[in-house]
């Protein structure tokens, strides 16, 4: 499997502390299954204690540990963009990292953010030569009942991430009903681990591929959890999935 949504890179954001805690994370991944990490530290210009600068350095520290521990793991360096006005400026001014150093970008909405914005910052990281991610899609409540806004970002060329936790059941109920509307009608295109830590926040991808194998299939089991992260690594372009389902999420959240 390859996670492509982590906090797995030590001393830069609200993941592990100390690069001690950060092999412990990727031992832990290795060992459920995890060849390849593309980590993503949080990127927001507005939070000065995120450590932006350390990002680079502390990434190679990180590989080569991995290296000498002979640990099977290829690592990739992204970010977890935070879009508002701040981190929009910063998708133009390319001041942050794609993930694998492909076209592709995770970014992250505030929850609370206007849904007239989002597929219009949608539109506007495409034609800036990138594909938006939509980071953890499985929170954002105004997308719950309104299917309308969630086709908009759809056809504007986004893609979606879930988490593994709500597959599994290990969220808010809300939450955990969304992630498998969005699953059962194919609309996401990734699923990772948001892994923080061992304790809270924790790897679950082997659990949670299991669970869609036997409920949706290998074949799009294999296709959230590996063959589309190949398509990051290999900055290969593929269609974003279409919703199509005459079901309301409304409709769903009554089931």
């Amino acid at each position: 499997m390859i996670d492509m949504h982590n906090h797995t890179l030590f001393g830069v954001d609200d993941g592990p502390e100390t690069i001690e805690e950060s092999m412990e994370l990727i031992k832990e991944a290795s060992n459920k299954g995890v060849t390849h990490i593309i980590v993503t530290p949080h990127f927001n210009k507005r939070y000065y204690h995120l450590n932006h600068d350390k990002v680079p350095v502390n990434f190679q520290i990180l590989k080569e540990a991995i290296h000498k521990g002979n640990i099977n793991v290829e690592l990739y360096l992204g970010n977890e963009v935070y879009l508002d006005s701040v981190g929009y400026t910063s998708i133009i001014d390319n001041g942050f990292n794609t993930l694998a150093d492909s076209n592709y970008v995770l970014v992250e909405f505030n929850e609370i953010q206007p849904p007239s914005i989002m597929p219009e910052i949608c539109y506007e990281i495409t034609v800036n030569g990138y594909i938006p991610i939509i980071a953890h899609t499985e929170r954002y409540e105004i997308f719950h009942n309104n299917s309308k806004l969630l086709e908009e970002i759809l056809d504007e060329g986004a893609h979606l991430q879930i988490n593994a936790s709500p597959i599994l059941n290990k969220e808010n109920k809300d939450r955990n009903k969304f992630a498998q509307y969005l699953l059962k009608n194919k609309l996401v295109s990734f699923a990772a681990s948001d892994v923080h830590n061992l304790n809270s926040r924790r790897f679950y991808l082997d659990e949670a591929y299991d669970a869609v194998c036997k409920l949706y299939g290998t074949s799009y089991a294999d296709s959230i959890f590996k063959q589309n992260q190949l398509n990051i690594i290999n900055n290969k372009k593929f269609d974003s999935p279409q919703l199509s389902a005459k079901e309301t999420f409304l409709s769903w959240f009554l089931h």
